[in-house]
C-alpha cells in the first residue's frame, strides 16, 4: 500500500481499477471469482514489471511524436500500483525515463545492449520471478491495430500469453484478429529469462487512433488492469513452473518489426 500513498494522483483511478477488477475476469474465462484475499499470498511470484526502452533508447516513435519508453513506463506505473493493491510482491526494471551507463557504453546499440544485460540480471536475480514487459507496438502503414502478447519459450509462459491475449481482445477490442505468439529469437531479455514471461504490445502508434487512446491515462488504466487481471487469473495454474523452464523450441513468428 505504501507505493498508492507515494504516488498520490494515481491513488483515485487504480482504486477504481482495482475496483472493477472483477468485470473483467468474470467472462469469457470461465466464472470465476476472485477477491482481496485470494491474491494476497502471492501464487508464489514476484511479477517483474519491465517498461520497455528507456534512456537513450526511446523506442519507437508515435504518430504526433511521443516516444514509446514514455507510454511504456506510464502504462507499467499504473500495472504496479494494481497489483500492489491485490497484495502481488512486484519488482520494476526501471522507475524513471533516465538510465544510467557505464563509461564503456558510447554508442546508442551499447547502452541498449547494457541495459538488457542489467534488466536480465535484474530478473535472474529475483526468486520465484514472472516477467511481463511492456512495449507498444510500430508499422510503416497507419493500418496495422490492436494490442498482442508474446510469450517467452519457458514453461507457463505461452499460457499466461493465451489469456492476456483473450481478455485484450475480448474487454477491449473485439475486432482485434491477434493471437498470443511465440517471441521471435532476436529479442534477448525474453528468450534469455528462465522464468515464465510474456512482452505485451499494447498498440501500434502508427495508427492515429490507437496512438490517442494510448496517450491517455484511462485507456493506460484499463490495459494495466487487463494484464492484472490475465496474471490474476493464472497464477494458481501457473505455479507448476515457479522455478522457470527450458526452452522448448526455436520457431518464431515476427509480426510488424516488433522491436527489443
Amino acid at each position: 500500500m505504501k507505493r498508492l500513498l507515494l504516488k498520490g494522483r494515481f491513488i483515485l483511478p487504480v482504486l477504481l481499477a482495482a475496483a472493477v477488477f472483477l468485470l473483467f475476469i468474470s467472462s469469457p474465462l470461465d466464472e470465476m471469482e476472485v477477491t482481496v484475499a485470494d491474491v494476497a499470498d502471492y501464487g508464489g511470484y514476484t511479477v517483474v514489471i519491465d517498461p520497455g526502452h528507456g534512456g537513450a533508447d526511446g523506442g519507437a516513435v508515435s504518430v504526433t511524436g511521443v516516444n514509446e519508453s514514455e507510454l511504456n513506463l506510464a502504462i507499467a506505473e499504473k500495472l504496479d500500483l494494481i497489483l500492489a493493491f491485490y497484495g502481488v510482491r512486484t519488482v520494476m526494471t526501471r522507475t524513471t525515463e533516465e538510465l544510467d551507463y557505464s563509461a564503456d557504453s558510447n554508442t546508442i546499440h551499447e547502452k541498449k545492449v547494457e541495459d538488457q544485460k542489467r534488466r536480465l540480471s535484474l530478473v535472474e536475480s529475483v526468486d520465484n520471478a514472472l516477467l511481463i514487459s511492456i512495449h507498444q507496438n510500430n508499422y510503416p502503414s497507419g493500418g496495422p491495430f490492436g494490442a498482442q502478447v508474446f510469450h517467452a519459450p519457458t514453461d507457463g509462459s505461452k499460457m499466461l500469453a493465451e489469456a492476456m491475449q483473450q481478455l485484450l481482445v475480448d474487454k477491449l477490442n473485439p475486432k482485434n484478429r491477434r493471437t498470443a505468439v511465440k517471441i521471435p529469437s532476436g529479442i534477448m531479455l525474453l528468450n534469455s529469462v528462465t522464468c515464465p514471461a510474456v512482452l505485451v504490445e499494447c498498440g501500434f502508434l502508427s495508427n492515429a487512433g490507437e496512438e490517442k487512446l494510448l496517450r491517455t491515462e484511462t485507456y493506460q488504466l484499463k490495459l494495466a488492469s487487463v494484464v492484472a487481471a490475465g496474471y490474476l487469473y493464472m497464477k494458481d495454474s501457473l505455479k507448476d513452473n515457479i522455478n522457470g523452464g527450458p526452452n522448448e523450441d526455436e520457431d518464431i513468428l515476427l509480426l510488424y518489426g516488433l522491436r527489443e
